[in-house]
């Protein structure tokens, strides 16, 4: 193939201009649609084919091609985006890097040809004037040229006139049909190509085809190596009637193949008086055939020949009576090319398409396989009027081509890649939330047992402390700690069991943190934020008691009363303590029914005290913090505590009581990290079985807090419960700006976990996609865990996590028993095999 033998004489602007054409190059904007509402989707199709059907009598080129991810801007973004990263971070992202660049994932471009209808005068100066005057010509065509601009601007569409460094691309992708993506381009940056640049494209590229071959042969170089594929291109045959809106988009079928593929249409916005003449048409010859049947032959007519006339008869109806363009016509040729290296596995991908498109669409292979490849590159001409599709503009519309995974950012960290309809690459800003939206930093993390709550926040958690991001977890089982012993974090990180910590570490009026006046821009605001956290103390010390209490006790009219006087008499400092109030109720005064209630609630809470759990949460525990910290990773477990069960409503065992006080207040401790040091810094929260939150009055005070304060102290706050509805209870779904939801079994918790996902209603039939979520293997094991991740900026899709590249961390957070790693104490390899012969004996012995 030469720059000779190519239609395409220039590109001026977004313009290809051709020896017989001009045609306005647009790049369509990428489209959600895997959680999409069946609303959003049909007002999507309906604005694609509106926008359609007022390019009527115009030619159109839709060419769907990919993108390898951008790894190398990437990870610069990232690396720009970390605020102080640590000294394995190079290492860190290099891994990442080559994960990243082994992997075939790529991004997919959607760009949209229109043929802008040249003139005589138009032609002959593309034909036979120079460069500079075939400009001026083009020049010429600005009104039609800016109309189809605005046009393309519409919803449905929402295209951008394609830049030079784009239509570059797309040149290279079709000249180079098959081969693998150029990592780099040449520096195009003006808006015009003159005939002579256009070698670029060819002149390193030749194609051979065998007549009426299966496949063409596309030769290449990459950094000095040839490299050759085999590239068969199907063309799509008869359709059935297709659901609108689709689960998935037909067009978008083929994003779920592991193989690239290229899609090429050449569509017709036909003329509704055309199209209405021809149906008559076709219904006149259709009564004579049925008549010839019928009269001269005297016997019953096809039924073929009956469906076909009530077809007809529908589209001259919708066109003589349609009130809007919904009832416009296409015509077009539909070509999709896949590549081997080498023939045979060529066929396979193009067989395998067949496959995904039986039986509603029929895939054939065109004969001329060298002039359809052709019809790929922008400018050439069709190449067989083979397989002629005739559809409504609507069930064009319902291809969305742009319809593609659209989930995370282009900076933030790996989280692993999409595994619904496409396999796109992930990552996440988690502060992006609280320093550009001006929204809360809650995010919720919601799965069953096994899900894999611990290795998505771990995830998260280990490659935000690598940038020099500070966290601090509350994981009660203790399974995160394991982070603090990695040897890139150990340096930075501390683990800490709070049931073994100094007394008075869990005291109420310590873990609410004294407002400092740094944080507040006057001394009003200070001072109202100060009283805030006197209540708030007051309220915390108010109800971790009552909880402490036996039943009987806490529905008591009296304990509120005894407890409001005994409350109301401690200062609300950081210094008081709960074994202060104690003291205060043995000395209420008042009614002797009252004096005698709050006796008894003194006895009582002073033998809580004396408890092992008690030690932590009655004495004062303001000395811990004269103790400076400079741990970027501060891991606070609770291993051995003891939880009555999660749907109870109390339980009459103090040492569960205590546990879940514990528990409690422990999450207060974390949350406390937010409002230590700069403001402005990025923090995280982790707090795992937040669903003791819901247990005590004061949870919503809490969840309350989270919500206002994270987004002043930049701060990304993560939630984790097995079960969503323990966060709805705490009005958690209207404060979450992102959510990643994983494997749920219980209906009801399905469609719970739905609240936490923007736009999507119960009773779609979304809630089974969260059974199907990290399904096991043949082997009874799980591979990577998989989410439903809302990303927040109303991406949502389902994703896979992905720690390969950072083995020792994936091992570190894997929760599962695994019996292959058990030691075998004093059985050796020889003495095992020694009493497998035993039992051998044994057994033949006893038959």
């Amino acid at each position: 193939m030469s720059s000779r033998g190519l239609s395409v004489r220039r590109i001026t602007g977004h313009c290809t201009v051709a020896a017989d054409r001009v045609t306005a190059w647009y790049q369509l904007a990428p489209q959600s649609w895997s959680f999409r509402p069946d609303n959003a989707r049909e007002r999507l199709i309906v604005d694609t084919a509106d926008a359609l059907a007022q390019l009527t009598k115009r030619n159109l080129h839709l060419r769907v091609t990919t993108r390898p991810y951008p790894v190398s801007r990437w990870a610069e973004a990232h690396h720009a985006n970390a605020p102080a990263p640590l000294p394995d971070w190079p290492d860190h992202v290099i891994r990442d890097q080559m994960q990243l660049a082994n992997s075939s994932m790529a991004d997919k471009e959607v760009y949209l040809g229109v043929d802008l209808g040249t003139s005589r005068r138009v032609l002959h100066a593309l034909s036979g004037l120079t460069g500079r005057a075939a400009d001026r010509e083009v020049a010429a065509m600005a009104k039609p040229i800016r109309e189809i601009d605005e046009l393309l601007r519409h919803p449905g569409f929402e295209g951008t006139p394609a830049s030079p460094r784009q239509l570059e691309w797309l040149l290279h992708r079709s000249c180079s049909l098959g081969l693998p993506a150029s990592l780099t381009l040449g520096a195009a940056e003006d808006a015009e190509w003159e005939r002579d640049d256009l070698g670029e494209f060819t002149d390193h590229v030749t194609w051979t085809a065998v007549p009426y071959g299966r496949t063409i042969v596309v030769r290449g170089e990459a950094e000095g190596a040839e490299i050759q594929r085999h590239v068969c291109v199907l063309s799509v045959g008869r359709m059935t009637d297709l659901e609108i809106p689709p689960g998935v988009p037909w067009i978008q079928r083929t994003d779920q193949l592991p193989f690239p593929v290229e899609w090429s249409a050449r569509v017709t916005i036909e003329d509704a008086g055309r199209v209405g003449l021809a149906m008559r048409r076709n219904i006149q010859r259709i009564r004579s055939q049925k008549e010839h049947y019928e009269h001269e032959h005297a016997e019953p007519a096809p039924g073929a020949l009956d469906r076909q006339a009530s077809k007809a008869l529908v589209v001259e109806d919708e066109l003589s009576s349609g009130l809007s363009g919904l009832s416009t016509r296409t015509a077009g040729w539909y070509r999709i090319a896949v590549s081997g290296a080498t023939e045979e596995e060529a066929l396979d991908r193009a067989t395998a398409v067949r496959q995904l498109f039986a039986p509603q669409v029929t895939i054939s292979r065109p004969a001329d396989q060298y002039a359809v490849a052709r019809e790929f590159i922008p400018g050439e001409k069709l190449g067989t009027t083979a397989y002629k599709r005739r559809m409504p503009v609507t069930t064009l519309a319902a291809a969305v081509p742009t319809a593609t995974a659209k989930v995370g950012d282009r900076i933030g960290i790996h989280l692993g890649e999409t595994s619904g309809t496409s396999s796109r690459v992930v990552t996440w800003e988690p502060w992006a939330a609280t320093e550009q939206a001006e929204e809360s930093g809650l995010a919720v993390i919601c799965a069953g047992l096994g899900g894999g709550k611990s290795t998505a926040g771990g995830n998260i958690i280990y490659r935000t402390v690598m940038q020099g991001v500070s966290w601090t977890v509350l994981d009660p089982s203790g399974r995160l700690t394991a982070l603090c012993q990695l040897p890139q974090l150990a340096a930075v990180s501390k683990a800490v069991d709070l049931l073994d910590a100094a007394p008075g570490a869990l005291c109420a009026y310590r873990v609410i943190a004294e407002p400092r006046r740094e944080h507040f821009f006057g001394e009003v605001e200070w001072r109202v934020a100060q009283a805030n956290a006197h209540a708030t103390r007051r309220l915390l010390a108010s109800s971790v008691l009552r909880s402490v209490l036996p039943r009987q006790m806490q529905d008591h009219v009296l304990t509120e009363v005894a407890l409001m006087r005994a409350v109301g008499e401690v200062s609300a400092a950081t210094t008081s303590s709960l074994s202060d109030v104690v003291t205060a109720l043995g000395r209420v005064d008042g009614d002797p029914e009252l004096q005698r209630h709050a006796g008894y609630m003194h006895d009582f809470l002073a033998e809580a005290a004396r408890t092992s759990h008690g030690r932590l949460l009655f004495p004062p525990g303001y000395r811990n913090d004269y103790t400076a910290d400079e741990s970027l990773l501060t891991v606070y477990s609770l291993r051995g505590l003891t939880f009555p069960d999660d749907k109870a409503k109390g339980s009459e065992d103090l040492d569960e009581r205590l546990s879940m006080c514990v528990l409690y207040l422990a999450a207060w401790l974390a949350q406390r990290a937010m409002y230590m040091g700069d403001r402005h810094a990025r923090k995280g929260i982790f707090i795992d079985e937040a669903w003791a939150l819901s247990t005590f009055t004061t949870g919503r005070r809490f969840i309350e807090r989270a919500g206002r304060d994270s987004r002043k102290h930049n701060t990304r706050v993560l939630m984790a419960s097995q079960n969503p509805s323990d966060l709805l209870r705490l009005d958690l779904a209207n404060l979450v700006s992102a959510a990643f939801i994983g494997r749920l079994t219980d209906e009801k918790a399905q469609e719970d976990a739905l609240r936490f996902i923007p736009g999507i209603q119960p009773g779609q039939g979304y809630e089974a996609i969260f059974e199907s979520l990290s399904r096991p293997t043949a082997t009874g094991r799980r591979g990577p865990r998989e989410f439903v991740f809302s990303d927040g900026s109303g991406g949502v899709e389902r994703i896979r996590m992905d720690l390969s590249a950072h083995p020792e961390v994936l091992e570190a957070l894997d929760t599962t028993a695994d019996p292959t790693k058990t030691r075998t104490y004093g059985v050796g390899p020889s003495s095992a095999h020694a009493v497998e012969g035993a039992f051998d004996g044994a057994v033949r012995r006893s038959a």
